[in-house]
């Protein structure tokens, strides 16, 4: 079940370190999200973070362990997921993992039921110079991707690039 989604991140030096927000570096990966009526609280896990280099391949995992956001707390502002030294080239998506979702409606929670891990890449295109910097922010559309199923609650995740600035 694929679609657009979101977050990217990637470098060989990343396999030691983790991807880190608080590092200097040459790429940057940023989260926000549009208003959304209603909820109160939209959580999401992403245990995983991986780009797509031109040629196809795709680096180690960026994060060295599993991130939760309230997408909600996202409205309106970017929040940095991720930053990494890239080896300099073309890079043309984002793959990030989600293992666990709940949505928190009136007071209630309803935990989102994911069996097994929900792979979403976000197509994009970006170039990492030698001397440059990228910063990619990724909109994960919570009223878009939080849809009403009977009792609770599915996810439907749609992110998509917001913007690309060097």
């Amino acid at each position: 079940m694929k679609r657009k989604v979101l977050i990217l991140t990637g470098i060989l030096l990343l396999i030691q370190s983790g991807c880190s927000p608080d590092r200097s570096s040459n790429f940057e990966l940023y989260l926000t999200d549009a208003p959304l009526a209603g909820l109160e609280h939209f959580y999401v896990t992403i245990s995983q973070i991986y780009l797509r280099l031109e040629d196809g391949t795709w680096t180690d995992n960026l994060l060295a362990g599993p991130r939760t956001y309230d997408l909600l707390l996202l409205r309106n502002r970017e929040e940095k997921v991720c930053q990494a030294d890239l080896p300099p080239g073309t890079y043309t998506g984002i793959k990030l993992v989600i293992t666990n979702a709940e949505v928190v409606v009136n007071g209630r929670s309803f935990q989102i039921n994911i069996n097994t891990p929900l792979t979403i890449t976000v197509p994009v295109n970006f170039t990492v110079l030698e001397d440059g910097k990228v910063k990619v922010t990724l909109d994960f559309d919570a009223a878009q991707s939080a849809v009403p199923d009977g009792n609770g609650y599915r996810l439907v995740p749609s992110i998509v690039v917001k913007k690309i600035s060097y």
